[in-house]
């Protein structure tokens, strides 16, 4: 006696494309615009200040006209488009211990890989002059 399989269960239909308020659109605005800062700021002779994610700090720093490097951003964006996990393998490779916060591992393999963000542009090197 021969057992039938289990019936499968009926495939799901394609997801419809995502539904994004105002505030979600604007963010992806700013976003890539800070991005498109980091990208240029080198001919454009802006300085780069590298911090953690601060809030109200981020305005203070654009008073001084510095354009702002979030790192914990820069790992979060490397994630969402499944970029993390080879940046955090490179950075265990150089010898960083796999208990080191994947944020600080996933930014320190994008340093060793030549900066090159999330978006595929090159940021500055943190700590480089502009000229």
């Amino acid at each position: 006696m021969t057992a039938t399989p289990a019936p499968r269960p009926a495939a799901r239909p394609a997801p419809k494309e995502a539904i994004k308020e105002p505030s979600m659109v604007k963010q992806k605005d700013m976003i890539a615009g800070n991005y498109d800062r980091l990208a240029t700021a080198r001919e454009r002779g802006r300085k780069v200040a590298s911090t953690f994610v601060p809030g109200n700090l981020n305005e203070l720093i654009m008073c001084f006209d510095l354009v702002n490097n979030l790192p914990e951003i820069n790992a979060i964006q490397n994630g969402m488009r499944k970029k993390s996990g080879q940046l955090i393998m490179e950075a265990e490779k150089r010898g960083h211990s796999e208990d080191v916060c994947t944020y600080v591992k996933t930014d320190l393999g994008m340093l060793a890989k030549g900066n090159i963000g999330p978006t595929s542009c090159c940021c500055p090197t943190p700590g480089a002059s502009p000229s």
